[in-house]
């Protein structure tokens, strides 16, 4: 017997449709009320049969991610905030352990991917992190600051070029949906902001060490704000 051989797991195309679409959605890329694309281009940009869809998306409407309408005006839109913020507390109080999981997890691949950044970025990478990073200051909402900090995070993913760490670090916001009820004020906002403006201008000026230590820093204040969202020691 070979060690460590796992049966492989059958996976039906829906259920492939399902993940692809939840992992989507636990980005924070789609926004609360909005509309997906009509299913024709959906199942075309998913490489998926309208039947498949149909499939994946009931799943998704029956679990609380969608709602669908019918009638003239009709199609799939993402559910209202609460309704996804019960989802994701749901989510977490199945497994509290999760989120000192996830921190772990961020904290072995978000500093090297920060180094590898500082060493490797090109002006296209920094535009992607300048511009997420302004996006983050002008969240308004808790849904929009959920998506400005993930395309942060995978900006950062894709300046390492590195693919493992940046499936690494997209797989931890996947993992971790977690959708704050409040923005804090600006100046608040702004010292929690700084370490992120430091990871920046360290990949910028290629100083690795500087964006290492920078995107630990982050770590650190997410673990904060975390605390105060789901409550962990």
């Amino acid at each position: 017997m070979l060690w460590g051989l796992q049966p492989v797991e059958q996976q039906s195309a829906y259920g492939l449709t399902v993940e692809a679409l939840r992992r989507h959605v636990h980005l924070g890329l789609l926004l609360q009320g909005e509309q997906l694309p009509p299913e024709r281009a959906l199942a075309v940009q998913l490489g998926v049969s309208r039947v498949t869809l149909r499939e994946a998306l009931r799943v998704m409407e029956t679990e609380g991610y969608f709602v669908v309408r019918r009638g003239a005006k009709g199609g799939v839109f993402m559910n209202e905030i609460n309704a996804l913020r019960d989802l994701s507390h749901r989510r977490i109080s199945r497994d509290p352990a999760m989120v000192m999981r996830v921190l772990e997890f961020r904290e072995a691949n978000e500093p090297p991917a920060a180094r590898h950044a500082a060493a490797r970025r090109t002006p296209t990478d920094i535009s992607a992190l300048e511009s997420a990073f302004n996006a983050i200051q002008c969240a308004d909402d808790g849904a929009t600051l959920r998506r400005a900090e993930s395309m942060f995070y995978l900006a950062l993913g894709a300046a390492s070029h590195n693919p493992l760490l940046s499936k690494s670090i997209e797989d931890a916001l996947v993992s971790l949906f977690v959708l704050p009820e409040t923005i804090p004020d600006r100046s608040l906002r702004t010292a929690a902001l700084e370490p992120a403006r430091q990871l920046i201008d360290s990949i910028k000026t290629r100083r690795g060490d500087d964006a290492e230590q920078a995107a630990r820093q982050l770590i650190a204040a997410d673990r904060i704000r975390l605390r105060d969202i789901v409550g962990f020691a």
